[in-house]
């Protein structure tokens, strides 16, 4: 079902985006990958290449905050592929902190990162969506479903995003685009330099336990391998399923908050309450 289908995929150049990226180059699609620096576009293409020999692949720079950007980079899509038919939606910048100590321009930068993109990319590339009855899918978090300590502004950001995905499936999916929000925990990576966690800085600054510059905030969580997820992800598209949770357990605590607030709110509370 992927084979020959031109796709943009905003953040392909690092984590789970290049993952994704090479994934669906192993399914034969046409790519076109985005991101901010130019060295790492260059060496994203050239390592989807050389582990799928024959592979289309086009680098596109930009800064997808930036509407103007966006405008530039779809068009420069169209005109490399000729069309765009799926769109991945990989980007996205987490933090720690304590969310009454973030102003308002903490909080407006973490919804530039996680929502302003998604905004763009979304509106300049619908008409084309509906033309090839395409997928449309947004790499969220479960920070967008269950607010743990420490990550106050990004799960402010991530639920923002999930709003905005609804929104968009009640005005798209009428017009044969498939939208799906995927709402998982952390991802494994192999990023980190000398063993150090890129929120030490953030959680020494802020005087937070040592343990919440971990992954999920140090709440308890094994880390997802980023091919077994690109996998489910594509099986949901295949599906046409509108969200995918990872893991499942979240996805039932997340119903049991929504159902029996006190109750389910309390289950998270101890799970995470000596961690905060």
């Amino acid at each position: 079902m992927w084979k020959d289908r031109s796709v943009l995929i905003a953040g392909g150049t690092g984590g789970f985006g290049l993952v994704l990226s090479q994934v669906l180059a192993a399914r034969g699609c046409v790519l076109t990958i985005v991101g901010r620096s130019p060295e790492r576009l260059l060496a994203a293409c050239e390592k989807i290449r050389s582990l799928h020999p024959g592979s289309q692949v086009v680098g596109l720079s930009g800064d997808l905050s930036q509407e103007a950007d966006c405008q530039r980079i779809v068009d420069a899509c169209r005109t490399a592929q000729g069309r765009i038919d799926d769109v991945f939606m990989c980007t996205g910048r987490s933090g720690r902190g304590l969310l009454l100590n973030a102003g308002v321009m903490e909080i407006s930068q973490s919804l530039v990162d996680n929502l302003h993109p998604a905004l763009h990319i979304t509106r300049q590339t619908a008409t084309d969506l509906m033309s090839s009855r395409g997928h449309l899918v947004y790499m969220g978090s479960l920070s967008g479903k269950l607010v743990t300590p420490f990550m106050g502004v990004y799960c402010v950001a991530k639920s923002a995003l999930a709003a905005y995905v609804d929104g968009v499936r009640l005005e798209l999916g009428p017009r044969g685009i498939h939208v799906l929000l995927v709402s998982c925990g952390p991802i494994q990576r192999f990023d980190a330099i000398d063993g150090k966690s890129r929120y030490d800085l953030s959680v020494s600054k802020e005087g937070l336990p040592v343990d919440a510059a971990l992954a999920g905030g140090g709440v308890r969580l094994a880390a997802i391998n980023p091919d077994w997820l690109a996998e489910k992800i594509l099986d949901a598209c295949r599906d046409r399923k509108i969200e995918l949770v990872v893991p499942r357990q979240a996805a039932w605590l997340a119903g049991l908050i929504e159902l029996f607030p006190s109750l389910g709110r309390a289950i998270l509370f101890r799970k995470t309450r000596k961690r905060s």
